[in-house]
């Protein structure tokens, strides 16, 4: 349809807003009753009557920010009642524009901004945005003003910069709510000057006041009590322009068409513009998600540097090392040794040591006389029986002693401790006269274990030397085998029948496939608690971030009712907040991962790991960021969607 077509329909008879029988109920009160009133096109009409008659809830409903109980409203013929909420929302901002008695500014943006907030909820180039706005601005004498926060306006500023805003998308209907309420006379006469001249360029403008004075200047006076209209001058001759032509068509200018990607330019920056300007909440809300994602940065780092450091250790273990030992326990240490003797027989074997463990309760390792002393604290370590080939299959290395020592005792036990042993228990340095006692007997403590090689239990351990003590039962011994590189397995085959070929069975043998199977167990044991931590975590941090930002909500929602009345779709304003919420998901995301990783590279080198960091470990981070702002913002998103706009008028 043509700009003439347009034109001739709307000034064709027809009424511009047609209300019948309109009612409108809140739990407890009815605020309008059986409601009929026709506003044609070029009219300028003022709402009266004494307060909680139904003047704002009326302006509501014509507005399209509340809808009616009961009854019909008719918008250039079409009901209403038959129309989406998304297509309400694009009548109202381009059919309508609205001056509220407390002009409803965003604080924080410029008077530029806020003047084009209306064009800017609508989708509204950018280009078309500049073209509008100095002429706006000049209109209203706020042009030297247009870089000025609105929160630093006068009281007469901030209203004539709602007024600018109301007009700068050209609006069929200009709504004003009490635009005087607040403004001293000099100021409230500038604004009804503006009412005036908008009339007179063809707007139309509908008024509701409380001053008799102000509603004396609108040719047509509606009069309202307890929610009906009892008094109504009547209809009039809508204005003519200064030419003496009729007003133009509103609401049609070339290039006030909503399109989505200015939409999502302008959600964009207004979100990024609520996180600059609050920067504490936006800080609180980047260290919530630092915290879950830089637990799942480091987690991740550290149980692959495990992994790798235990996988390590087993396939070297599993490279050239088999371990046997009867499912029945040894009766003597020479049934052990002949076990030995067997196992060294066998080709492709370099060496083999005996280990077992002693109860430390009942050795219970002390460097006190038993009795000499109130009960000391108990022995946490381990106490084992070993031999010297024993310690160089682990690779062992001794300091102020020798591990032959363990095989050559002279008739008396003799012991060699971890260094973690030495400190629980107080020894220094071996020498004459440095004892532990064990089994309440003095044994001669000959060296220290340095570096424990394979077995790091031995850190912690106090070793005896194979046959040190009698077998007063069947002990769980073990035959640690070396083998030459890429042998285990063909010597793990035969060690059951050189042992004992005529009960196999009874021979145990830790495999190459055991070891593998450990590594596996190992490493799905880390993954596993990763994924545990790191959903607790992340959880945590969309909790504190959901519930930051709900309270931000429920801050700005003067804010929000503004920008849907102005014609912002609530989906829009859903979109606004989980923009916010992915931002600050990202920043995040990105300093977690970026503090996970180097929390991962320090806690490796000083347990002297080799740091393993895959490389999706920054991408996961900042991924689990984003995922959980998104997450956290979708309830307080839901929420800000479903504001009323209509409170910004009964407020």
């Amino acid at each position: 349809m043509s700009e003439g077509e347009h034109q001739l329909q709307r000034h064709d008879g027809r009424p511009l807003l047609s209300l019948r029988n309109v009612g409108r109920a809140f739990p407890g009160a009815k605020v309008l009753q059986e409601v009929d009133l026709d506003v044609h096109p070029g009219e300028f009409l003022a709402i009266v009557g004494p307060s909680g008659s139904g003047k704002s809830t009326l302006l509501n409903i014509l507005g399209l920010l509340d809808t009616p109980s009961s009854g019909t409203y008719l918008l250039h013929g079409e009901d209403i009642a038959a129309v989406r909420t998304k297509q309400r929302a694009e009548l109202r901002g381009r059919v309508f524009g609205f001056v509220f008695q407390e002009s409803n500014m965003v604080g924080r943006d410029s008077t530029a901004r806020n003047a084009v907030l209306g064009l800017r909820a609508r989708g509204i180039a950018p280009k078309t945005q500049a073209q509008l706005l100095v002429p706006a601005l000049r209109r209203f004498g706020l042009e030297h003003r247009r870089n000025t926060p609105a929160s630093m306006l006068s009281g007469g500023e901030r209203q004539r910069l709602a007024m600018a805003r109301a007009v700068i998308g050209a609006p069929e209907v200009v709504l004003a709510d009490e635009p005087t309420g607040s403004l001293d006379s000099a100021n409230g006469q500038i604004v009804v000057d503006h009412l005036r001249e908008l009339h007179r360029s063809g707007t139309t403008v509908i008024l509701v006041t409380h001053d008799p004075g102000l509603a004396a200047s609108a040719d047509r006076i509606v009069t309202m009590q307890d929610g009906w209209i009892v008094g109504d001058t009547g209809s009039c001759e809508p204005a003519r322009t200064a030419a003496g032509t009729d007003p133009a068509p509103a609401g049609h200018r070339p290039g006030l068409v909503r399109r989505r990607r200015h939409e999502i330019v302008d959600l964009t920056a207004d979100a990024l513009s609520a996180l600059t300007l609050r920067p504490a909440k936006a800080l609180l809300l980047v260290l919530a998600f630092l915290l879950g994602s830089g637990g799942l940065g480091a987690a991740v780092g550290l149980s692959e540097s495990a992994a790798i450091k235990v996988s390590t250790r087993l396939d070297v273990e599993a490279h050239d090392e088999v371990k046997v030992s009867r499912k029945t326990g040894y009766s003597s240490w020479e049934a052990v040794r002949s076990d030995v003797s067997s196992v060294l027989a066998l080709p492709g074997v370099v060496d083999a040591g005996v280990v077992a463990d002693l109860p430390a309760s009942e050795v219970q390792p002390s460097t006190f006389r038993p009795g000499s002393l109130p009960a000391p604290d108990a022995f946490n370590g381990a106490v084992r029986v070993a031999d010297s080939a024993y310690l160089r299959t682990q690779g062992v290395a001794v300091r102020y002693g020798d591990t032959a020592l363990l095989d050559q005792s002279f008739g008396r036990p003799v012991a060699l401790i971890g260094l973690d042993a030495a400190r629980q228990l107080g020894v220094g340095r071996p020498g004459p006269g440095v004892v532990l006692w064990l089994y309440g007997q003095p044994v001669p403590v000959v060296g220290l274990i340095e570096e424990p090689g394979r077995d790091p239990v031995l850190s912690g351990a106090v070793v005896v030397g194979v046959g040190s003590y009698p077998m007063t039962s069947k002990m769980a011994a073990q035959v640690v085998v070396r083998t030459q590189p890429g042998a285990p397995a063909a010597i793990a085959e035969a060690l059951p029948k050189a042992l004992d070929p005529a009960a196999t069975d009874t021979v145990d043998v830790q495999t190459v496939a055991d070891l593998r199977d450990l590594k596996h167990g190992i490493n799905t044991d880390l993954g596993r608690l990763v994924a545990i931590v790191s959903v607790i975590l992340l959880a945590i941090a969309s909790l504190s971030a959901g519930t930051t930002m709900y309270v931000g909500v429920l801050a700005r929602s003067a804010e929000i009712a503004l920008r849907l009345a102005l014609g912002m779709r609530r989906s829009t304003v859903a979109a606004m907040f989980l923009v916010e919420g992915a931002v600050v998901g990202v920043l995040g995301g990105a300093a977690g991962a970026t503090v996970g990783i180097f929390a991962a590279l320090a806690y490796a080198s000083s347990e002297g790991w080799v740091p393993i960091l895959p490389d999706y470990t920054a991408s996961w981070g900042i991924l689990a960021g984003l995922l959980s702002g998104i997450l956290s913002a979708v309830y307080p998103a839901v929420i800000a969607s479903r504001a009323n706009p209509a409170q910004l008028i009964r407020s």
